[in-house]
């Protein structure tokens, strides 16, 4: 045993001796329980016999588990997922504009009607019906009156430079300028050329014209054709100067043709950009001198010295067959010396080639219809 304290008393040490000993006794009991209840085998509970069913009963009984198991693996088809958000009927986006216009109106009506108030209250509801003052109106007629002014002075101001333009192009219209009245009253060059072509007439004794102006009638006739883009405008003019003695008969008929001014009877057949185009002339009568041997002069122009020049082929010099084909070329052509017979070139307006060229094709063939609309004797 524990020793205790020598103060303390008889009686207080009784007392704690029986205290002592009672929890003792209670630890000892408590423990050998424990151990009693460790000792003992825990016992399964016996599953009662489940009393055996009819065949009624049983097929019943196995009917009901199929249902219960297909009611477990049943799949919902109820959409049970929550509503889209639909952002712009929640947050009135579409009707953001109509509201701020209703708003706009209500606004200015409200403004209209404190105004009118406001004029009742000041008058203190006595009404005027004569109007002294000028009402204001705002109108656009000042405006219209001085942009029309402004329109008319730029009409004036290009009217005037139009005025003093001179055209470099012949558009076969007659001009009351006094450049023209200052070309009339030059004098004519002198006509030169060479004896050469000519000595071959001199046993036929051929009376040659005396003046210059009739010399250069006779050997360097000039002609012009008016060109025409078929649905679209006018190119222009062009004039031409023959060679009489390179090809008297051809240049003969083109004289009488354009004399008469047969340009329907002129037809564009094909065209070689950066070449030349070949043209057909159907004014030929049944008794035309140029279904016989023809006469002619290949020395008289050279090919590769100038470009715009109108030559034929050699293979017609015993006389064209149906009518009469000649071609222009866009470019000096050396190599058309010895095969071809130059009779003509262009003199003005060679420029409108420069726009013609882009109808053709490398075929040769026409991509929008080229017409002569005039010709005649310059």
């Amino acid at each position: 045993m524990t020793e205790f304290p020598k103060c303390c008393s008889e009686d207080s040490l009784y007392e704690f001796e029986q205290k002592e000993r009672r929890r003792l006794t209670d630890a000892a009991k408590s423990s050998s329980k424990r151990a009693h209840f460790k000792s003992k085998p825990q016992l399964k509970p016996e599953s009662k016999p489940q009393p055996k069913l009819k065949h009624a009963d049983q097929q019943h009984f196995q009917q009901w588990q199929e249902h219960r198991h297909r009611v477990k693996n049943m799949d919902c088809n109820v959409d049970c997922r929550a509503p889209a958000f639909q952002a712009a009927r929640q947050t009135g986006v579409n009707g953001l504009y109509p509201n701020a216009v209703a708003f706009m109106e209500r606004t200015k009506k409200n403004i209209q009607m404190l105004v009118e108030l406001s004029k009742i209250i000041r008058t203190h509801g006595v009404i005027n019906p004569f109007r002294y003052d000028r009402v204001y109106t705002s109108s656009c007629l000042p405006y219209t009156i001085n942009k029309l002014e402004r329109i008319d002075e730029e009409n004036l101001d290009i009217a005037k430079r139009i005025l003093d333009v001179v055209s470099e192009l012949d558009t076969g219209l007659k001009s009351k300028s006094k450049s023209k009245k200052c070309r009339r009253g030059q004098k004519l060059k002198p006509f030169t050329m060479n004896e050469e072509p000519l000595a071959k007439y001199r046993g036929y004794n051929i009376e040659m014209p005396q003046t210059d102006k009739e010399r250069w009638r006779l050997f360097r006739p000039h002609i012009y054709f008016d060109i025409y883009l078929k649905d679209s405008r006018p190119l222009g003019r062009i004039v031409v100067e023959l060679y009489t003695e390179a090809a008297p008969v051809v240049v003969l008929e083109l004289v009488r043709a354009c004399a008469s001014n047969q340009h329907k009877n002129f037809v564009i057949r094909r065209l070689f950009p950066d070449l030349w185009l070949n043209v057909e002339c159907n004014a030929m009568s049944g008794n035309s001198e140029l279904f016989k041997p023809l006469e002619y002069d290949a020395k008289v122009i050279d090919h590769g010295a100038s470009s715009y020049v109108l030559s034929f082929s050699k293979d017609y010099l015993q006389g064209f067959r149906n009518h009469l084909s000649f071609s222009l070329s866009f470019k000096p052509l050396s190599v058309a010396n010895g095969s071809r017979v130059g009779f003509g070139r262009v003199i003005k307006n060679s420029r409108i080639f420069d726009s013609l060229q882009s109808y053709g094709t490398k075929n040769g063939v026409l991509r929008r219809s080229i017409t002569f609309t005039g010709c005649g004797i310059v």
